[in-house]
């Protein structure tokens, strides 16, 4: 009785990712999972990766366009010690694998008067804007003795949101597009790019079901995971492309990290900040430009779930 309702299940799921925007490909996966074939599962992911392409000659206006470039030099799941993820390299190497999924959307593009992230920049900026702030020394020298130990974007976020006063207005941070769709063109050698495009989630989504095993089932720690058929699936998908379970449990993580979710730049232009996920965790990459290219100067860590 339980095999027959999972097969009726199995079927349900089955009819609705044919409904999916691209009903053969649903089908070739689903082939592919039922022979065992890695042959077969390639070609549903070639076929994925000429469906679906990049759109950075699109661009909308100038910050999309140079977010695009931003996103080349900092997309590194080859090097992650460049973006501060040096130690997962061991644990979650995508060396091996013939394809990587690349994102389809980037949540914000933001834009300030300044990114003064080295330690030298921050305490200058900040020190120049105490002293035209406050008439009171006592104040100044609080908030300067603070500043000599911090540094990073972070605190500058933090000190604007804790002063109301005009002279700090031009720090705040304007957003000046959101939910882009966004494919940078992106390469590696012996590797594939397949973009993440709402019908290909909706289409995994219906190939690997959603059978898992709750967050903190087993111990305080243990994030949610998939388990029998899903898992099985997922296993199956692994080979052409590493992809993980939700650590809240209730959805799939189908990203080849990192995964940048915002862009802040500066007005000029010349820098930008990178926030971004990895698996469970996430961080800022902090990015300049020299001699007209974007290069990496540091990254971190900041936050996990």
């Amino acid at each position: 009785m339980k095999h027959s309702l999972f097969y009726i299940g199995f079927l349900l799921l089955l009819c609705s990712a044919l409904r999916a925007q691209n009903p053969s490909q649903a089908a070739l996966i689903e082939q592919a999972y039922q022979d065992s074939s890695v042959t077969q599962l390639y070609k549903f992911f070639d076929n994925w990766s000429a469906e679906i392409s990049s759109n950075e000659n699109n661009a909308p206006n100038q910050w999309v366009a140079e977010a695009h470039k931003v996103f080349k030099a900092f997309y590194q799941p080859l090097q992650l010690d460049k973006i501060g993820c040096g130690g997962f390299e061991s644990r979650f190497s995508y060396q091996d694998l013939p394809y990587f999924i690349v994102q389809n959307t980037l949540y914000e593009i933001s834009v300030t008067d300044t990114l003064p992230f080295k330690p030298d920049e921050f305490e200058a900026y900040f020190t120049n804007r105490i002293n035209q702030t406050y008439s009171d020394d006592s104040i100044r020298k609080k908030w300067i003795k603070y500043l000599h130990n911090k540094t990073g974007f972070g605190n500058i976020l933090w000190l604007n949101g804790i002063f109301d006063i005009p002279n700090w207005e031009k720090l705040a941070i304007s957003a000046v597009d959101s939910s882009i769709e966004f494919r940078p063109q992106v390469s590696f050698p012996d590797k594939k790019i397949v973009y993440l495009t709402y019908d290909y989630v909706q289409l995994l989504n219906n190939f690997l079901g959603n059978t898992y095993t709750n967050l903190e089932e087993n111990n305080i720690m243990q994030p949610a995971y998939s388990k029998d058929e899903s898992h099985r699936r997922m296993q199956f998908l692994s080979k052409a492309a590493k992809i993980y379970y939700g650590h809240w449990g209730g959805y799939w993580q189908y990203e080849t990290y990192p995964e940048a979710y915002s862009i802040i730049f500066d007005t000029r232009m010349q820098r930008a900040v990178v926030n971004f996920r990895f698996i469970y965790e996430g961080g800022v990459v902090y990015m300049e430009k020299k001699d007209g290219e974007w290069t990496i100067f540091s990254g971190e860590l900041t936050w996990i779930e």
